[in-house]
């Protein structure tokens, strides 16, 4: 059965160095409840990303268009079977994330191309349809894996999480490989922190934030992780 989620709500991101993940992640550690999937300080994280044969996703981005949208596959290795497709759209600070859990076969039949077959589900139609996305244009463009570590705190719903080991491969769209052949994405961080809330984020943290001398960057792991076509195509 096939279960859908629809979140509203502010991101910010900022680029870590290898001093700032070690110290942030500690007093993070000491002032916020562990993300329950932490086993037992990180989780694996898998998506491969779509975009139009007119790399919208890509330009909208890096052209700091106000409103964007990505489509992405995504998993949680070691488990290959609960596949999640999300569609993120994002206006200025403010993030709406629609996401839909499909089976194993239907994400091959996306990454495969085979759109027909993907459609048999009904809900996939109707979450494209509903978004005006031709998937019948796009295809996978990009695979990124990195390791997670989560924090919350009930107010707000504020959610912390420090991406660290970032990779990636602009021509092996594998999603279900065991070992993936994948390169880093990231040459001058060592991670990413990346906070999500609702209304206002909690002074006590901003206050945290500036303490360790972060500083707020409008950074994509999708724009990242796709080196080989900024560098050699577009």
């Amino acid at each position: 059965m096939s279960t859908k989620t629809n979140i509203k709500r502010v991101e910010e991101k900022y680029p870590l160095s290898f001093y700032q993940c070690s110290r942030i992640y500690s007093a993070l550690s000491a002032m916020l409840l562990p993300d329950k999937y932490n086993n037992p300080d990180s989780y694996m994280i898998r998506s491969v990303y779509f975009d139009d044969y007119s790399e919208s996703a890509y330009y909208d981005k890096i052209s700091g268009v106000d409103y964007r949208m990505k489509l992405r596959l995504r998993i949680y290795p070691p488990n290959f079977e609960n596949v999640k497709l999300e569609l993120k759209e994002k206006k200025g600070g403010m993030q709406r994330k629609h996401t839909l859990l499909i089976s194993r076969y239907e994400a091959e039949a996306l990454l495969h191309k085979d759109y027909d077959a993907a459609l048999q589900n009904k809900d996939i139609e109707k979450i494209l349809f509903e978004n005006n996305i031709s998937i019948h244009s796009m295809r996978p463009v990009v695979m990124n894996q990195y390791r997670r570590s989560a924090f919350m705190h009930a107010m707000n719903n504020t959610r912390i999480t420090i991406d660290r080991e970032i990779l990636s491969s602009e021509t092996n769209f594998d999603l279900f490989a065991e070992k993936p052949v994948l390169f880093p994405a990231m040459d001058y961080y060592e991670a990413l922190l990346e906070v999500k809330y609702d209304s206002f984020l909690l002074q006590w943290i901003s206050e945290l934030f500036y303490s360790y001398g972060l500083n707020r960057e409008a950074y994509s792991k999708y724009v990242f992780s796709r080196r080989l076509f900024e560098n050699y195509i577009s």
